[in-house]
């Protein structure tokens, strides 16, 4: 019985250093192809809070800076403010403005426009604002580009989904916009305002079962926890891949190797690379 027990356990041993052998042969191919390899990226970028690599993050200059470079998708997080405007702002808290944990729920839109949005990034953007959707819509309603809108988990707001999808819809690009959450429920009510409207569900971890446990038309994966097999059933259930955050063309092309449709990247021109 002794032998058996330990038979058993040296079995238990060798399967879990074979995975976490292959985990780490995975994820090092991954993270480690050249950064220059000489590869085409053939899918789609998609320009993560605006180029945020050149520009600060979810700013006017931004979603400007990634129309420049030949961008075809932005992305941008959406969140509302103590009286009631739709900003864009990706943190919970503000503390990379005012180095506190106070947050954008915390002030009016008044109070929020003595913030510097930019120079925390660089002295060169010390005039930037945090923008309202009004403004962010505005400004791209006159190109080509499609917007990933994330609807950023403020809590139980009933009015807020609603108030965002009227927001896209007031300036006509509903037809270019796709829905953005880790908050399943705001993208179940995303559906049921308009069936047609594509959704994105946002995962930490790219588990297989999602397409089952969270249908929708797109999928936003963690590019550290992408498998083939997630891809695979994603695509087996008629929906797209997508995957946050490469840093350099050779993650991009990695990720590419997988099978995704697209990548959301801060650095949306890859030819500077």
């Amino acid at each position: 019985m002794r032998g058996l027990l330990f038979s058993k356990v040296r079995r238990t041993v060798a399967v879990s250093v074979v995975a976490l052998l292959c985990s780490f042969l995975f994820f090092n191919e991954f993270k480690f192809l050249p950064a220059d390899a000489d590869e085409d990226i053939v899918v789609q970028i998609v320009a993560h809070r605006g180029y945020s690599g050149a520009y600060p993050e979810n700013t006017l200059s931004a979603f400007a800076g990634a129309y420049a470079c030949g961008a075809k998708t932005v992305e941008f997080d959406v969140r509302k403010t103590k009286d009631g405007e739709l900003v864009i702002f990706h943190d919970d808290t503000l503390e990379r403005f005012t180095g506190d944990e106070s947050t954008v729920a915390d002030y009016t839109y008044d109070e929020l426009l003595q913030l510097d949005a930019g120079s925390w990034y660089s002295i060169d953007f010390i005039s930037e604002r945090i923008p309202t959707l009004d403004q962010t819509l505005s400004l791209l309603q006159s190109t080509n580009m499609r917007m990933f809108c994330e609807l950023k988990d403020i809590g139980d707001d009933p009015e807020f989904v609603q108030q965002v999808y009227d927001k896209c819809a007031e300036y006509g690009v509903l037809d270019r916009v796709i829905f953005l959450s880790f908050n399943y429920d705001y993208l179940s009510a995303i559906k049921t305002i308009n069936p047609s409207q594509p959704i994105m569900v946002l995962a930490s971890f790219g588990k297989s079962n999602l397409p089952t446990k969270y249908p929708a038309d797109y999928y936003g994966i963690n590019m550290k926890t992408l498998t083939p097999k997630t891809v695979r059933a994603i695509h087996e259930a008629g929906a797209k891949v997508y995957s946050y955050a490469p840093e350099n063309k050779g993650q991009m092309l990695s990720l590419q190797r997988l099978g995704v449709d697209g990548v959301i990247t801060d650095y949306a021109d890859i030819d500077a690379l």
